[in-house]
């Protein structure tokens, strides 16, 4: 077994991705670590529960407005719910994090998936 996060100890795990359980338990001990809430939203989107999944990418740009990837996948989420415009707009929003920040590559990936959805 190896630790998962060296500043969190009480999580362990063998090589698996984390659990929605796991990542809800990193959750009561840092609730403004925007990974966790990230993370949680990926598990969620990978069971299909997409209004989870999309409520976790939302906080996780609230507590880190240049989260990219957030709003990458926010988007993926609500077009797979059908709320494309949405999710057209959540992309728009984050190419203008990425270019914020200088992420050449987020800019690139976000502006492909806003692409695909014209």
């Amino acid at each position: 077994m190896r630790k998962v996060f060296a500043d969190r100890p009480s999580l362990w795990y063998d090589g698996a991705m984390p659990t929605i359980e796991q990542l809800e338990k990193l959750l009561t001990l840092d609730p403004s670590d925007p990974f966790v809430h990230y993370g949680l939203g990926q598990e969620y989107a990978n069971t299909g529960d997409h209004e989870q999944a999309i409520g976790c990418y939302s906080k996780a740009i609230e507590l880190d407005a240049t989260y990219c990837y957030a709003y990458y996948f926010k988007g993926q989420s609500l077009d797979e719910l059908g709320q494309t415009d949405n999710a057209r707009e959540v992309i728009r929003d984050g190419i203008k994090a990425a270019e914020q920040i200088a992420d050449a590559h987020a800019v690139s990936e976000l502006s492909d998936l806003l692409e695909s959805m014209t």
